[in-house]
């Protein structure tokens, strides 16, 4: 992430084409950008590729329009260095693959964190469900959190709908 202050408004587009970066989705109803951590590219400790799936998932995502705010985790290791936690999704990098977790935010009066909804995916495995979980939270149309969501209906019932074994 980089913070550019003190732009004008009618800045915003030329210096985004000046820098050859697609505008970043910072607000709205939508997918926000990724936070990702080094992951095995630049850390010794991670045990994913955190910035090859990271970048992956922000571009076919990142400015998605969905019925809320959505935020994205993705972290090499159980460090969770890129907060995934107290995302709306996370995966987190583990020797035997990668951890998902569903319906974690810190904002508010009642943070909540995410839960663990699957473990020990491939690479191809939690993209596949990390589509699954947007698709699945478009057509809720339910303008809230995730997290809500998932406290409303029940983990096991999440999880049914996604296809996913309910431990």
């Amino acid at each position: 992430r980089v913070a550019l202050v003190g732009l004008k408004l009618e800045d915003l587009d030329p210096v985004w084409q000046e820098l050859g970066m697609v505008p970043g989705a910072a607000i709205g109803l939508c997918v926000r950008s990724i936070k990702i951590c080094p992951g095995t590219t630049f850390c010794r400790i991670a045990q994913q590729d955190a910035v090859g799936v990271g970048l992956h998932l922000d571009e076919k995502y990142h400015g998605m329009p969905l019925p809320f705010k959505f935020k994205i985790g993705v972290s090499g290791c159980p460090n969770n260095c890129s907060e995934s936690v107290i995302k709306d999704l996370g995966l987190v990098g583990a020797a035997k693959g990668w951890r998902v977790l569903a319906g974690g935010f810190a904002s508010g009066i009642h943070p909540r964190l995410a839960d663990v909804v699957a473990t020990g995916l491939s690479d191809a495995e939690a993209l596949d469900l990390t589509a699954r979980v947007l698709d699945w939270f478009k057509e809720t149309g339910k303008k809230k959190r995730l997290g809500k969501i998932i406290d409303e209906i029940g983990l096991a019932q999440f999880q049914t709908e996604l296809g996913l074994p309910v431990e």
